[in-house]
């Protein structure tokens, strides 16, 4: 449930600084920008991270993961 609220609350962000990108003056746009560079900077490093979580973590929703084949 929590993992849903935060999904939902990414979406609404999203779509709001798209809105303001398009109805903001471009004098105002400026501090759009500075959230731009910032996720330009943090989004490889975050997928590096993910990816590595994924091929170092074994899935956990399957019990097939543990089961020995005889």
């Amino acid at each position: 449930m929590l993992m849903r609220i935060f999904v939902a609350l990414i979406i609404i962000i999203a779509i709001a600084v798209g809105i303001f990108a398009l109805v903001l003056p471009r004098d105002q746009l400026v501090k759009l920008i500075v959230f731009r560079d910032f996720f330009d900077v943090t989004l490889p490093i975050l997928a590096f991270g993910a990816l590595v979580k994924y091929l170092c973590t074994c899935c956990h929703h399957h019990n097939h993961c543990h089961d020995k084949k005889d």
